[in-house]
């Protein structure tokens, strides 16, 4: 039987938590559901722990140490849902929100529904405030709105899926450490098909600090991986049938220039290095052409004064 909802969990060293969300998701008896856990080479109990759930609707997979987007790329390979949901193994869910999940995209006849979050435990502040709440839209619409409002919520465990979307325009996660995420959803709003947003709060995110993203050798990589953000929104522009929107995919990558600006100044150890590496992918002028403000013009100086 084809399963309504593949939940995907990438694991690396969560022994404390894993436990805690499997036994969250198991409870959900109301659409039939697969659970595909993959081991992103763990030291800890990780592999231990998932290996002793013996519910069949639980699929254990393992690799080397790749990185969290290698990870979801082994699952998205052999999963078999319908649709496709995307959790993180330290966070929390709230109960019957993959039910939810499902009810809101079946009744919406979306492509892609995105829902709201929390961040940490006191539920005051919400992930995203501006989104087009209740609206069936395109995905460049939606892409024209984020960049518009300029709140850009690209985070997977706000996603469903629809499986056949993704395999009608061949998806998988970009190569990387960081920062992917942001391609996977420009990618499918570029894909353009139909997405809804509800203002439903469903996960609750929190920062973890023993997560390799607060490595101080952590961040050379990750500046790098912006690179490669900021020249896949230009790549993505420069398409011929990209055109209505490629104003915004620029804008776009001037807004994640800005953030790399910042991790340049503060984190980076290898400035040279990096700095090398950013004027090799990316150029004066597609920055230029994302310009839309006397804000992203005074950017803009910053940026050149400080990477050319």
């Amino acid at each position: 039987m084809t399963p309504d909802v593949s939940v995907i969990i990438p694991a690396y060293n969560a022994a404390a938590t894993i436990g805690r969300l499997i036994e969250s998701v198991l409870q959900e008896t109301r659409v039939a559901l697969e659970l595909i856990v993959v081991n992103d080479g763990s030291t800890d109990a990780t592999q231990r722990i998932v290996s002793e759930y013996t519910d069949e609707r639980v699929v254990l997979l393992g690799q080397d140490n790749q990185g969290v987007y290698a990870a979801r790329n082994a699952a998205l390979a052999i999963h078999r849902g319908e649709w496709l949901v995307f959790l993180d193994a330290d966070d929390t869910v709230s109960d019957g929100f993959i039910y939810e999940r499902w009810r809101t995209a079946t009744e919406t006849n979306a492509d892609v529904v995105l829902f709201n979050a929390w961040c940490g435990e006191r539920h005051d502040r919400p992930v995203h405030r501006r989104q087009p709440y209740g609206e069936r839209i395109s995905g460049h619409q939606w892409l024209r709105h984020c960049v518009s409002h300029r709140e850009w919520p690209h985070y997977l465990w706000l996603q469903i899926v629809r499986s056949a979307y993704l395999r009608e325009h061949g998806m998988a996660f970009h190569a990387g450490k960081s920062h992917k995420d942001i391609l996977w959803t420009v990618q499918l709003a570029v894909n353009n098909g139909r997405f809804y947003v509800s203002d439903r709060k469903d996960y609750t995110w929190h920062t973890n600090s023993a997560s390799i993203t607060h490595r101080p050798d952590y961040y050379d990589h990750r500046a790098r991986d912006y690179i490669d953000v900021i020249a896949e929104l230009h790549r993505l522009a420069s398409l011929p049938e990209n055109h209505s929107i490629q104003r915004s995919l620029r804008r776009h990558a001037l807004v994640e220039a800005r953030h790399f600006l910042g991790l340049y100044r503060r984190r980076v150890l290898d400035l040279a290095g990096v700095k090398v590496a950013f004027r090799s992918r990316i150029g004066r002028r597609e920055l230029w052409r994302g310009i839309r403000s006397a804000s992203d013009l005074c950017f803009f100086i910053k940026l050149v004064a400080r990477l050319w």
